[in-house]
């Protein structure tokens, strides 16, 4: 373990708390991360990186590298909150800390810094005169809008020989999955207005157009592969009143399939049920991508040598507090979500030190660390990341520490409840220091590197990577009204 290089994120522990504090307080959805940005980046150029700020055609994404040579290893951060999540810090029970505000349901005012902590063990490595290079990324829009695939798309990526990431969660682990290819099309619906009682002959509803195709599309549910995923959601349904004939709506599909091949076919399919009752409704429509990214190609080179990592480092340390904390906030949670973390227990191979806690039945911190065996063939993530779109570019591996406790759910008010507090704190620091300590064990061990790049080429054989167009450009959520 490199522990004095590791030493400069004790060091900097409090100025990085300050730090994803300050993302928290900002909550800034996808491609509007502005003060986040300027957090971010003011902190990676006091600290000697060279930033790049905006880069790769969005105004919200930056890089902030430092050293020369090869290997050149990639950090990915990402910093965007969820649309209607706002939260008062260390509650347990719900409470709007802006009325209608964003919050960061899923961490990832954690997840920028995290990665930044190690970034900042690496660079003093390198500065003792190591060759390589240290390239953080600054990732906007990983919450529906799939900033990674933009980047990628402008080659981002290209000059890296690998990257690592993290994700806040409820464990410590390496991540062993694929994930779900995604595509997200808006549909709109045009009609003719009319008097819905006086003359509703002649009006044509671009309402019942968008009803018609989700009701379509959950017929569709049957005849689609198990392991595909459909969802939507009305953005405009044509006006206020009912007397009106809706000339306008639109529909917002996001659809998912395990490769990206597999989501194309069933966009098309999607796009030929939105054809079909324009006909029906004698409206017309348009169709527009807003946004894809590709399934993760996992490798398990990498993801020995993280959890290497995780065992050099060993277990966090958290305090009686820690866990006094993380069993209200399990217990204000209630215990919906008990037979996932159960069924994720049982297939992860329960460790033996984890403890049955008077009544609850489950531990308050999931602290130890999840054994690791290798798959060559990893489990099915239901959900999506454009983490896929970094994979199809270099080796890429992540890991998740427990910034959270367990049954907090994802995307819950419970999760942004958390995100100030000592436990999500301790765990950012802990994984800057798994992801740094690997870091630089890879910058020792140019054998490794390449038999994960044999890995990486093996794995993505004869498929193709198939980029967002080009004529698709990032947008912030709220302008897809």
């Amino acid at each position: 373990m490199y522990e004095d290089y590791l030493k400069a994120i004790n060091d900097k522990f409090e100025e990085l708390n300050k730090l994803s504090d300050g993302v928290w307080e900002c909550a800034e959805t996808a491609f509007s991360e502005f003060k986040s940005v300027k957090l971010l980046t003011d902190f990676l150029r006091k600290e000697g990186f060279e930033v790049t700020s905006p880069a790769f055609g969005i105004d919200t994404a930056f890089c902030a590298s430092f050293g020369n040579g090869k290997p050149v290893i990639g950090l990915l951060g990402e910093f965007d909150a969820l649309a209607g999540l706002s939260q008062v810090a260390d509650r347990f029970e719900k409470e709007e800390y802006i009325p209608g505000g964003n919050g960061h349901g899923c961490g990832h005012n954690l997840l920028g810094v995290g990665t930044i902590a190690a970034a900042l063990a690496v660079k003093k490595y390198l500065e003792d005169g190591h060759e390589g290079t240290i390239i953080y990324f600054g990732c906007p829009g990983e919450e529906g809008g799939s900033g990674k695939a933009f980047m990628a798309r402008e080659g981002a990526f290209s000059q890296l020989d690998l990257a690592l990431t993290w994700h806040p969660g409820d464990c410590n682990m390496v991540a062993q999955y694929t994930s779900l290819a995604n595509i997200q099309i808006l549909y709109r619906f045009y009609g003719k207005s009319a008097h819905a009682a006086g003359n509703p002959e002649d009006g044509r509803s671009a309402l019942d157009a968008v009803e018609l195709m989700n009701v379509g599309c959950n017929f569709l549910r049957e005849h689609m592969p198990s392991n595909c995923r459909i969802h939507y959601s009305i953005i405009d349904t044509g006006g206020f009143s009912p007397n009106v004939v809706q000339p306008y709506a639109s529909v917002l599909y996001l659809i998912r399939a395990p490769k990206v091949g597999d989501v194309q076919k069933l966009a098309e399919r999607v796009t030929k049920i939105a054809e079909g009752m324009a006909i029906a409704t004698e409206t017309r429509y348009e169709k527009e991508i807003i946004k894809s990214c590709a399934n993760v190609i996992p490798n398990t080179v990498l993801e020995e040598e993280l959890y290497k990592s995780f065992m050099d480092i060993g277990k966090p340390e958290f305090s009686e507090e820690d866990y006094e904390y993380a069993a209200k906030i399990t217990a204000a949670d209630g215990s919906a979500s008990r037979p996932k973390f159960d069924a994720m227990l049982a297939s992860l191979g329960k460790p033996e030190n984890i403890k049955e806690v008077e009544g609850h039945g489950y531990d308050p911190l999931y602290d130890f660390v999840f054994p690791y065996e290798k798959k060559l063939h990893p489990s099915m993530m239901n959900g999506s990341t454009d983490v896929g779109d970094v994979s199809w570019q270099c080796p890429t591996a992540q890991i998740s520490t427990c910034t959270w406790a367990p049954l907090s759910g994802g995307h819950s008010w419970q999760i942004v409840s958390q995100g100030k507090g000592s436990i999500a704190h301790k765990a950012t620091a802990y994984c800057g220091k798994v992801l740094a300590n690997a870091a630089i064990k890879l910058y020792n061990s140019p054998e490794t590197v390449e038999e994960a790049k044999k890995e990486y080429a093996k794995r993505t054989e004869g498929q193709t990577y198939v980029p967002i167009p080009k004529n698709v450009h990032p947008r912030p959520i709220d302008s897809l009204k």
